[in-house]
């Protein structure tokens, strides 16, 4: 099983999200989503979590913790979340949106709105690099 999580406090994204790990799994893709409406709880969820690929959204904001690139930057440096893979969101992302969340510690980036062959894409990608004995039929 492949272990999805999924940083957003907007309810109609976390059904969408939703409705692509449905999909994915009505394509032999087998995978759990958890979802964190808050950056605060996934920066205290994630390292027991501990999901093979994560979705942030690089300009998120608490009150707490400044933007998602900051809770990047303190996940890379978490024992447990090091290796983690993060996939950065960013809505109608300029190039400099990517830029900063590869050098915050994302290893890869989406712009939004997001698409679900774009994003079965890049977690094909990332499952292929963490469990290669795990395949999506395609």
């Amino acid at each position: 099983m492949f272990h999805i999580g999924y940083i957003e406090s907007d309810p109609a994204r976390q059904f969408a999200f939703e409705q692509i790990a449905v999909l994915l799994r009505a394509r032999g893709f087998d995978n759990e989503l958890r979802i964190y409406p808050r950056l605060t709880e996934a920066f205290v969820q994630l390292p027991q979590d501990r999901p093979d690929l994560v979705f942030v959204d690089v300009h998120a904001q608490t009150e707490h913790r400044p933007s998602g690139l900051d809770l990047v930057r303190e996940l890379r440096q978490h024992p447990l979340c090091e290796k983690t893979t993060i996939v950065g969101l960013a809505d109608y992302a300029m190039p400099a949106d990517r830029r900063a969340a590869l050098a915050a510690g994302c290893n890869d980036f989406l712009p939004r709105p997001l698409r679900y062959q774009t994003v079965e894409d890049v977690i094909l990608l990332h499952q292929v690099l963490l469990s290669p004995d795990v395949r999506l039929s395609r």
